[in-house]
């Protein structure tokens, strides 16, 4: 018969295993979303735009870790050609969210950023990005 010492560290050993492995995947997936073309793109655009940066008080510019768990926000879809994802920013006075919209051309596999908007945390101010025109079809 097992006894209950064992039992409880093989219970111990495996949750903090699966609590490592669950969070090991989490920060794999939130690297592969950042490492993509339209985050990327995106934080560019924010970056050109002064009235954005000035908004934010910025620089410096940092993003923090997406939601995950918000698929009908955070969504990414390169097989259908789009991802929408919001982008949480951090400005030096203020923080927001950086919604964007990007779209895949299917024959060259080169994402344009077609819609880009900033909501400022505390003022609730909305700005819309105007993509550089390099971005636009």
């Amino acid at each position: 018969m097992v006894s209950t010492e064992l039992l409880k560290r093989i219970a111990l050993y495996g949750g903090a295993l699966a609590l490592g492995s669950a969070f090991l995947m989490r920060n794999r997936l939130q690297n592969s979303l950042a490492a993509g073309e339209y985050y990327k793109k995106s934080l560019e655009a924010l970056s050109q735009d002064s009235a954005a940066m000035v908004a934010l008080g910025a620089p410096p510019l940092r993003t923090r870790h997406l939601d995950l768990g918000d698929t009908e926000v955070n969504n990414v879809q390169p097989h259908l050609g789009y991802a929408k994802l919001d982008i949480p920013v951090v400005g030096g006075r203020e923080k927001g969210t950086l919604r964007t919209y990007c779209t895949r051309d299917a024959t060259t596999g080169v994402w344009t950023v077609e819609n880009l908007q900033l909501f400022i945390e505390k003022t609730g101010q909305s700005l819309t990005i105007i993509p550089p025109h390099s971005e636009r079809r």
